[in-house]
């Protein structure tokens, strides 16, 4: 518990009065000064200013009254005036570096909370962004899909009924059902997109593959999914980041690389995770885009919230390769290694 200002003053006396006590039985031909700044810093460091001020001029009176006691003769009595002032400038260049270091400290201080408030504030936008995606996805299957399934089997129903009544439009009546499948598939594509990640272990693996499905149908762009072995993923949300990188390099080579051949690469190996999407387009400057991806950067943000690292690395003979490797921690090694029994 932080002490009252008074009780530290109080202490800072207390100090000044034993340095004293020791800078008398010293003698003056022992210099014993320097040791008054120890209460001085103290009250820079631990109080404010003006009682750090108030300090030094204690220290100062009581350095002459060590030095008159001690019995220090002077060829001229105002030589132990000056020596007095000159020690008491030093004091105050001493609490001048002390408040210097302190607004410093302060300085520092606040810059770190800042940054961990702003750190913590991009978590919770990207949380709540991520459940409203999931909200909205899941309103779009369960409310949408299945008001335009409905509406699906009505048109179909009213077609047959055309067709034994032998009353014109019945064709008409199955292109408007086959459009209305169509915007059901669609609505399923856009809930998957937005609500990607279930919470089983193996739920990235069937994402990126029904991602890398629906991209080669909607696009024509050949895009492929890649796993040598099962990706053990116990954090959902770790599995969605990845998952949303994976998204956003997938459209950047489809947009942006003229890509015609995308392959998405998972592994699980001693060392990590890693994530790799390849592309054969016409190549990637990062540092160009730098300042102007907004993308890039959302990647290397989602990167880092799971303690990720987000390469981009120019792909042979062309094209570029957008990886994210995640580290194997001691906690993540235990839960995947099996138990002896």
């Amino acid at each position: 518990m932080r002490q009252s200002l008074a009780w530290l003053f109080v202490e800072a006396i207390a100090l000044v009065i034993v340095i004293g006590f020791f800078d008398y039985i010293t003698g003056y031909e022992v210099t014993f000064f320097p040791f008054y700044s120890i209460p001085i810093l103290l009250m820079v460091w631990f109080g404010n200013t003006k009682s750090a001020i108030l300090i030094s001029i204690l220290s100062a009176v009581a350095w002459w009254c060590a030095d008159t006691a001690t019995g220090h003769v002077y060829s001229r009595e105002w030589l132990r005036e000056w020596d007095t002032i000159v020690r008491f400038m030093f004091f105050c260049l001493v609490v001048y570096a002390g408040s210097f270091f302190r607004q410093s400290r302060d300085a520092n201080r606040a810059r770190i909370d800042l940054l961990e408030r702003s750190q913590k504030l991009e978590q919770e936008i990207i949380s709540i962004s991520e459940q409203e995606q999931q909200r909205i996805g899941r309103d779009l299957h369960d409310d949408l899909g299945q008001h335009l399934v409905a509406i699906g089997f009505a048109v179909d129903s009213l077609k047959q009924d055309f067709q034994h009544a032998s009353i014109p439009g019945a064709a008409a009546l199955g292109q408007i059902r086959d459009s209305i499948h169509n915007a059901v598939r669609r609505a399923r594509d856009l809930a998957r997109g937005l609500s990607p990640v279930d919470g089983s272990e193996s739920g990235l693996e069937s994402a990126l593959e029904e991602l890398v499905s629906s991209k080669s149908r909607l696009t024509g762009v050949s895009c492929s999914f890649i796993a040598d072995s099962p990706a053990r993923i116990y954090d959902s949300t770790q599995a969605v980041h990845l998952y949303r990188i994976a998204q956003e390099a997938l459209n950047n080579a489809v947009k942006y690389s003229r890509a015609h051949v995308i392959v998405i690469a998972l592994e699980d190996g001693d060392d990590g995770l890693s994530l790799r999407i390849s592309d054969d387009g016409i190549g990637f400057d990062p540092a160009r885009s730098e300042s102007n991806g907004m993308g890039l950067n959302i990647m290397r943000y989602r990167a880092r919230m799971i303690g990720g690292d987000l390469d981009i690395q120019a792909n042979t003979p062309n094209g570029t390769v957008v990886s994210c490797t995640i580290k194997s921690s001691a906690e993540t090694k235990a839960l995947s290694s099996p138990t002896v029994l």
